[in-house]
């Protein structure tokens, strides 16, 4: 038996249920991303954080290298010093990727197995959402949609913004990549992918927020100069 096996029977589950209740798959999709994203909310919080921190720790790394400039031994002490005080944890950038991993690989074989007998009324020109749409026009949405989502950073101040090319390019040349993956997958996949990207453009402008710019910074050390 596939080691996907026990996930996909899980999507099987759960999806099953959300089409009889809204009576259209498409809609039981949207939904189930709307489910995993929701339950991954403080995963992503966390995960929003140490990017947030990170950031306001900048100008600290930038006069700990000038200060330690010819002293590469004592500038790795520190910088270990600072990450410890900023609460920098590595592993939590990758935590909700890792989390929805086992998901994320039983999609596609889900999508291709079952996907024959799914239709929805959003996408009216296509009869069966376990085929490539021929129109292209959801790995559009879905590439405009994710290009969207990450240019809406997590801190508001124009000093810590990356230049404007790197900022507008970097999401583009990410989601050029991705459309090739997916630009000939099942059109289920891409309606998840697409609802899961809508999920996070609402998080982040949530995170935008004064109560979200509350919650990413909770715990953050007010920052301060370094002395010698």
């Amino acid at each position: 038996m596939s080691l996907l096996q026990p996930f996909i029977s899980m999507l099987d589950r759960i999806l099953n249920p959300l089409a009889a209740f809204t009576n259209d798959w498409g809609l039981a999709i949207l939904l189930f991303a709307l489910l995993v994203r929701s339950l991954l909310f403080r995963v992503n919080l966390l995960s929003a954080r140490q990017q947030v921190r990170q950031i306001r720790m900048q100008p600290a790394i930038r006069q700990l290298r000038e200060q330690y400039a010819n002293q590469s031994r004592k500038l790795g002490e520190e910088m270990l010093r600072l990450y410890s005080r900023y609460g920098i944890k590595p592993g939590l950038a990758f935590a909700a990727g890792l989390i929805q991993m086992p998901i994320f690989m039983s999609l596609y074989p889900y999508f291709s197995l079952h996907g024959a007998q799914m239709t929805t009324m959003l996408i009216p020109w296509m009869q069966s959402l376990g085929v490539p749409d021929p129109a292209h026009a959801l790995p559009v949405l879905y590439g405009i949609i994710g290009w969207l989502g990450m240019l809406i950073s997590l801190v508001p101040d124009p000093a810590a913004s990356q230049p404007a090319l790197l900022k507008v390019g970097m999401p583009l040349a990410i989601m050029a990549v991705s459309l090739t993956v997916i630009w000939r997958s099942p059109a289920a996949l891409v309606l998840y992918w697409a609802g899961s990207g809508i999920v996070t453009i609402l998080e982040r402008l949530f995170f935008r927020s004064s109560y979200g710019q509350k919650l990413l910074h909770k715990g953050i050390p007010v920052p301060e100069l370094i002395k010698d």
